[in-house]
């Protein structure tokens, strides 16, 4: 969930990076030298840190952690055996579906999430899961996506896939750590055991993952070593968490002497600082490197001891970079080390001690103005803060756009209604998308969260007290609307885009007013789109809000465009 989606994303969980945002290879990057060499920055300016220039430590070391004594400067520590993603292909969670709607894909692992209700045009979705030969779903509860074989529409006779359902436990019933979006790792302990079969994720892949190598070891494959190379060693039947976040902090793997310090093999690495790309380090994650040190579980800290009173409590858990509170805090100085709010500060050069207080300082160099003095943006080739990203498919600077399904022209550029560079899939028979004002469907829909519901409501909608306060989907409009349609609080509506129907309960409501946009008035209406037919289990509930959302998505993030699509309302009969 949530709580910990800075922690996955940090461990790789979007496709383009490995753990730490390392870039994932390309296929053309034939090797580990060229992996450096094409994502490593360069920089001319003399007072840039350019901290990326450490790329090939990092690589280097989580190759170690991932392949062990495998992994040697022989053998290019095993480059050859990470996936690569082909130049010309995009690998996102839409690619994935659509790959899978057209027969591509045989097995997909549907881990801790549900697609059949989450994902954007999910009719077609769910035609894609049947089109596989396996599927596996690790959950709390069933779900729409687990039992889509027999949901609306399905008839369970004309499908193939084999569905597995393993039962999983809840985040109390295990141990490990979460980061939250301050980049906190707090080690959380397990409260009570799982019920019945249910197993902590780790445990699950732990033993899918022995299968698998027996498997490749008994009766070999095109390429086995990636699998039985592997450095796995976490536990047999049940995994220790915290030898995987040793590993994540990183050791060191030869006894070595670093900076005038010796360490002994096996011994945690104090920090990334002392990560090498010779191999005698190995690391999980770079970023993680100093959470779980020789003094012990940094993220299990629990002191409540502020400084400066800004809320930064540096002995309460711990926070990726080497514990730094707030990222680029150099910035919060001016060019002699003093905090541009002397009330408020983040950091302060200290002339006397010539070192910094207070928060852990982007690096120990002096202030910019000194001599050996670097610029704040530590990250950056160029040092220096910047107002747009390089690399983007659009800009480099924004501009308005009208969402891909607007009825309305974009008075900016009238030539050019939407994003150009939006991605839009069309070229299946369920990618139905309106470009331009439809009498079919003349109102403009949202999709939006309530209080008492969490994401599809797989967790929140299997609660009776939570299922009880919003108990079925609705459709909340505006009194002019209503009104125009003939329609009261309470009354049961269809609510219709080209993807696909649903039925919905009006809630009639001063909340959403109808807007007066180029003359014409513009009626809006909104969704939640946390429900599905599967709970409650007689379907009164109602269905997905993304059956109605359009195959239209961000040309970066690839993020489904959700808030605004075209739909019609009508009172059910």
């Amino acid at each position: 969930g949530e709580s910990n989606v800075q922690g996955s994303t940090d461990m790789a969980l979007l496709f383009h990076i490995l753990p730490g945002y390392l870039p994932t290879p390309k296929a053309s990057w034939v090797d580990l030298k060229t992996y450096i060499e094409k994502t490593t920055p360069q920089t001319k300016e003399p007072k840039s840190l350019n901290w990326w220039k450490n790329r090939s430590k990092y690589i280097v070391s989580l190759l170690k952690a991932f392949y062990g004594d495998h992994a040697t400067p022989e053998n290019d520590f095993c480059y050859s055996y990470l996936p690569k993603l082909d130049d010309d292909k995009q690998y996102s969670w839409y690619d994935l579906f659509d790959a899978m709607y057209k027969g591509k894909i045989k097995g997909f692992f549907a881990w801790g999430q549900n697609p059949a209700c989450s994902s954007a045009n999910a009719n077609k979705v769910r035609e894609a899961l049947s089109k596989l030969d396996w599927l596996v779903c690790v959950n709390l509860w069933d779900s729409e996506t687990a039992s889509f074989w027999k949901g609306p529409g399905m008839n369970p006779k004309k499908i193939k896939t084999e569905v597995f359902l393993l039962p999983a436990a809840a985040s109390i019933e295990k141990e490990g750590s979460i980061t939250n979006s301050g980049r906190w790792l707090q080690w959380r302990y397990k409260a009570v055991n799982p019920p019945g079969e249910a197993r902590p994720d780790a445990e699950i892949i732990n033993e899918l993952y022995k299968r698998i190598k027996a498997l490749y070891a008994k009766e070999g494959g095109a390429f086995p070593d990636p699998i039985l190379k592997l450095n796995w060693n976490y536990g047999d039947k049940h995994v220790d968490t915290k030898l995987i976040a040793k590993e994540y902090n990183g050791y060191f793997t030869k006894d070595v002497t670093i900076k005038d310090k010796t360490f002994k093999k096996g011994q945690q690495v104090p920090s990334f600082v002392f990560l090498q790309d010779d191999g005698s380090t190995a690391c999980g994650n770079w970023l993680y490197s100093g959470s779980y040190t020789e003094e012990g579980n940094m993220m299990a800290r629990r002191e409540k001891v502020d400084v400066a009173g800004l809320g930064l409590y540096p002995k309460w858990a711990w926070c990726w970079p080497l514990n730094r509170r707030i990222l680029y805090n150099r910035a919060s100085v001016d060019p002699n080390g003093n905090p541009w709010d002397p009330e408020r500060p983040v950091i302060k050069w200290d002339a006397e001690a010539k070192k910094w207080v207070g928060d852990v300082p982007d690096g120990p160099q002096p202030p910019l103005a000194m001599e050996g003095g670097i610029l704040p943006f530590i990250m950056k080739p160029t040092g220096t803060g910047i107002i747009f990203g390089a690399g983007l498919a659009d800009g480099p600077f924004p501009t308005y756009y009208e969402p891909v399904e607007s009825p309305f022209e974009n008075l900016i550029y009238p030539k050019v209604r939407f994003n150009p560079v939006a991605r839009i899939f069309k070229d299946t028979p369920l990618d139905k998308i309106i470009i331009g004002a439809d009498p079919r469907y003349p109102y403009v829909a949202t999709t939006y969260r309530i209080t008492e519901h969490w994401q599809t409501g797989l967790m929140t909608r299997n609660m009776p007290w939570l299922l009880e306060l919003e108990p079925q989907m609705f459709v909340e409009m505006s009194k002019e609307l209503a009104r125009e349609l003939g329609i009261k609080s309470g009354d049961k509506v269809i609510v219709s885009s080209p993807r696909g129907k649903i039925w919905a309960i009006a809630v009639v409501t001063e909340r959403i007013k109808p807007l007066k946009i180029m003359g014409k008035t513009c009626h809006i209406v909104g969704l939640p789109w946390h429900y599905g037919w599967r709970w409650p289990e007689d379907g009164s509930g109602g269905d997905s809000a993304n059956l109605l959302t359009p195959p239209a998505y961000d040309p970066n993030t690839v993020i489904q465009e959700s808030k605004c699509f075209m739909v019609n309302i009508v009172k059910a009969k």
